[in-house]
């Protein structure tokens, strides 16, 4: 593994010591770049370094990926750093406020942790993890070529973790993409889950898993402890890899009405892709998904028992609790009844007037009623 050489100039900047000139050479490329990008700056807002908790935190989230791969730490001209293909990188842009206050921070703060880039057969660098850090960069090198903000520093180039062309391959190329996004925002279900899912199959095309005598860990294990999470959740959302794009965006919605719970994306999850499309065509999701529903889905077979599972009334399940000093026979069964409060002497009464005064009921029977009733008969 490389060691990360001493970064030079502003990112020597100790980030415990206020410098006004700095703080204002901040803000002015803060405000300057929402401007560009069409974000809301707000002046009282404060640029705040890291407290030593996170820095901890996000310490050992670096290492853990640190210790996969081996790396030289190098600064690379933003001009020979070229981004992921989409199709890697499922994460969503950052929005324009955010890269703003980024821009602030590494303006005062300077760049506080390396990206991660994959040096190329034809001399370039792939961007893996640093995309938005990379837009900063390019946006305070932009301002500082136009003389805007009074910066020191030309930015022109980005601190970086590089993978050698032959250190890692494609496959392992995805990994680290997953890897550094997971461990720098808050991630919504939907995006953990298809991080999950890629994952899995990741970890199964993986060089090292293709090694002959060597030892595979579990799939979901390795990727459990990559991601740290309980193996438990990453089953959980693992069981949502077979679930259609329709069900995604409301796996995540905001509004309560459309919102498909992560209980029952897995119980859909679990059935054709043609079925789940039938429920989504026919928004049947937005029915009471009761546990009758959840578990009539585990036997459905066509079109015709999805109709009738969600179709059928809602089953509830009732208990009473009597208390007898001495036990029912046998051969009798509960009747079970219901009344309103206000009602509940009423009914006594008519079935003592009619049920307990009839020749056609066994004295037995008469009797039991009585104690249930707690009536006093002669």
């Amino acid at each position: 593994m490389g060691s990360k050489k001493q970064s030079p100039g502003i990112f020597n900047v100790n980030v415990d010591q206020f410098n006004p000139k700095k703080q204002m050479t901040a803000m002015a490329a803060r405000r300057a770049a929402a401007a560009n990008r069409g974000a809301q700056f707000d002046e009282t807002a404060e640029i705040k370094a890291p407290t030593a908790e996170e820095k901890k935190v996000s310490t050992e989230q670096q290492q853990k990926i640190d210790a996969i791969y081996p790396f030289t730490s190098e600064y690379i001209p933003l001009d020979k750093l070229c981004s992921a293909p989409d199709e890697w990188n499922f994460f969503p842009a950052q929005n324009a406020e955010m890269i703003s206050e980024l821009v602030g921070n590494i303006a005062l703060y300077g760049q506080t942790t390396p990206a991660r880039v994959w040096k190329q057969a034809d001399g370039t660098y792939m961007i893996l993890g640093g995309h938005t850090r990379f837009q900063a960069l390019k946006t305070l090198h932009e301002l500082y070529q136009n003389g805007e903000a009074g910066l020191e520093q030309d930015f022109d180039t980005m601190w970086c973790s590089v993978y050698d062309t032959d250190t890692i391959d494609e496959v392992e190329a995805r990994k680290i993409v997953i890897y550094d996004n997971l461990i720098r925002r808050e991630n919504s279900t939907a995006i953990k889950a298809r991080s999950v899912i890629t994952m899995a199959q990741l970890e199964r095309d993986t060089r090292s898993a293709k090694k002959i005598g060597e030892r595979r860990t579990r799939v979901l294990e390795n990727v459990a402890a990559i991601m740290n999470e309980n193996i438990g959740t990453i089953k959980r959302i693992y069981q949502l890899r077979n679930l259609i794009p329709e069900f995604w965006p409301l796996v995540d919605a905001k509004d309560r009405d459309e919102r498909v719970t992560n209980q029952f994306a897995r119980d859909i999850a679990m059935l054709s892709p043609e079925l789940q499309k039938y429920i989504y065509d026919k928004a049947l999701y937005k029915n009471r998904i009761t546990p009758q529903i959840r578990a009539g889905l585990k036997k459905v077979q066509d079109a015709n028992d999805i109709d009738e599972l969600f179709a059928a009334p809602e089953i509830f399940t009732i208990s009473a609790k009597t208390e007898l000093t001495e036990p029912i026979p046998d051969h009798y069964e509960p009747i079970m009844l219901f009344a309103a409060p206000n009602e509940i002497e009423k009914i006594k009464n008519l079935i003592e007037l009619h049920v307990c005064e009839s020749g056609e009921i066994s004295d037995e029977t008469k009797n039991l009623l009585r104690k249930v009733f707690a009536k006093k008969h002669s």
